[in-house]
């Protein structure tokens, strides 16, 4: 009787081997023939891997050191990138593991890439593990699910109601002032002070108010830095490439990422449990903040579909809990670390603050788009440290890009960082910061509107990117009219991705209250 079972057993061992030589061999060396053949160059393809190794490789020399405050970052933060394009130029290939990566620098492509939201996904699906427990909700969504969840959320973001949460803004950020002028007392009017622990809980505690209309809770700062450690544990930058069954591995790296998961969701279920109960006794506040919104269907649905709104739910608290949490901080602490050493722009914006502002104890949404100085350093930080380095997107079927044929589930990489700093596209100042190249807006600022996009392109441009804005111009404002600030002696210039860029050593920075 095992005669006739073993056959079936060994056809579908034989199918399953087959299918695994064709994923690991056969189809990406026909693919880097297809490449070769228009003209393309890249890597040749090595078995699974890929270019992976190497890549790591290329990141652990590149983190083992600071670099000079006035070196270019991109060869830092993007070392393999930088290579492969010196290499073969524009639309080159490398290889995540059996999986090609086309890399291309032409702005309008870029711009034709990222508008195109269902024929270019995003490629959250194909990466490890770890970093799909992390990059859930709208940012993984795709087609009319992603559609219909954008247009939900869209009006939280627009101006208009954004402007009344300035003054939870403007109190978040004198919570921070005040804990620096007690660092600065005891050192007499100045002190050394590492910025960016600072700023992140700034930005946690804005977060927490837009979110779930709460104070910095303990809870809520340990979620903040159990997702921030799990964005560690997935390293976007060097680990992109999943082997097949990896989430079942021992490992420590593993164990841990389940352990914040579990922590995370345990956290956002019970804050969910919490507001239904609210609403079914009736004790529930008339005022509406984003979990509010992911849970509106939640409030009305059947009970056989309350788990998987419960998933959607903590998979859209996740995402807009980090991405906000990093996003901002990073930004605010890079402004920090160029205005310091850029002493004049630095004296520029706080006249300028202090000629709208003077000493109001009330500040508006109008105030704050008075300040065009301000915002000319912002849009320049978002152009020399943008939030995101890079958009990738996975080729949904056969297509032609620029002059070339790019097969289905190729990974097209846009390195905006490269873009920003283009001297092609900027001139030749391009890797300074120079914030009067914005002095007429973002339209005349380079020869190529689609050259600058911090945010990203298209349909999918960050939902968050007005509200990032606000909060960071808020904090700059109440900063320059409380304290001047320069580089400490003891800062290391080291720029570090893991899905943002933030600094490897902190930000110490000397801090002197006016």
């Amino acid at each position: 009787m095992w005669k006739f079972a073993i056959i079936p057993l060994l056809s579908i061992l034989a199918l399953w081997t087959w299918q695994f030589f064709n994923w690991v061999w056969l189809k990406p060396r026909k693919t880097e023939k297809f490449f070769r053949n228009q003209g393309m160059k890249g890597n040749s393809y090595r078995f699974l891997l890929g270019d992976s190794k190497e890549t790591s490789r290329m990141y652990e020399k590149a983190y083992s050191k600071p670099i000079g405050l006035n070196d270019d970052i991109v060869p830092r933060v993007m070392p393999n990138i930088v290579d492969t394009i010196k290499k073969y130029g524009n639309y080159s290939f490398t290889w995540l593991g059996p999986r090609p990566r086309v890399f291309v620098l032409d702005p309008d492509i870029i711009k034709e890439v990222l508008g195109n939201y269902r024929k270019f996904t995003k490629p959250f699906n194909t990466s490890n593990p770890i970093v799909k427990m992390l990059v859930t909700g709208l940012i993984n969504m795709e087609g009319d699910e992603w559609a219909k969840s954008r247009s939900k959320l869209n009006p939280t973001f627009y101006l208009d109601n954004l402007k009344p949460m300035v003054p939870a803004i403007k109190v978040c950020c004198e919570n921070t002032i005040e804990a620096w002028r007690e660092k600065t007392s005891k050192g007499g009017g100045s002190s050394v002070v590492d910025a960016y622990p600072y700023l992140e809980v700034f930005t946690g505690s804005v977060l927490a108010q837009l979110m779930f209309s709460s104070a910095y809770t303990e809870q809520i700062k340990t979620t903040f830095l159990q997702l921030s450690e799990l964005a560690l544990l997935g390293r976007l930058s060097t680990h992109i490439f999943p082997i097949p069954g990896e989430r079942y591995f021992p490992t420590q790296k593993n164990r841990r990422a389940k352990e914040i998961d579990k922590f995370v969701r345990v956290t956002f279920t019970s804050m969910i449990n919490e507001r239904l109960e609210k609403r079914k006794s009736g004790s529930d506040s008339c005022k509406l903040d984003l979990l509010d919104m992911f849970m509106e269907e939640l409030y009305w649905t059947k009970d056989r579909d309350r788990e998987r709104i419960i998933e959607d739910v903590i998979g859209q608290c996740k995402i807009f809990f980090f991405a906000g949490y990093e996003t901002s901080s990073n930004l605010l602490c890079w402004t920090m670390v160029m205005l310091s050493l850029h002493q004049d722009w630095q004296i520029r914006a706080r006249e300028e603050v202090l000629q709208v502002l003077c000493n109001k104890k009330e500040i508006t949404f109008d105030d704050l788009s008075k300040l065009k100085i301000v915002t000319m350093i912002l849009n320049e930080m978002l152009r020399l440290y943008p939030p995101t380095m890079e958009f990738s997107r996975v080729v949904g079927e056969e297509t032609k890009i620029g002059k070339y044929i790019i097969p289905k589930d190729t990974m097209v990489t846009c390195p905006i960082l490269i873009l920003h700093r283009s001297t092609e596209i900027w001139g030749k100042d391009a890797g300074e910061f120079r914030p009067e190249r914005f002095a007429e807006g973002v339209a005349k600022a380079a020869k190529s509107e689609a050259a600058y996009m911090p945010f990203g392109w298209g349909p999918r441009i960050c939902i968050a990117q007005n509200f990032g804005i606000l909060e960071t111009k808020t904090f700059l404002a109440i900063l320059l009219r409380n304290f001047s600030f320069e580089i400490s002696p003891s800062y290391a210039h080291a720029p570090f991705v893991d899905v943002t860029l933030r600094p490897q050593y902190g930000a110490p920075l000397v801090l002197r209250e006016l």
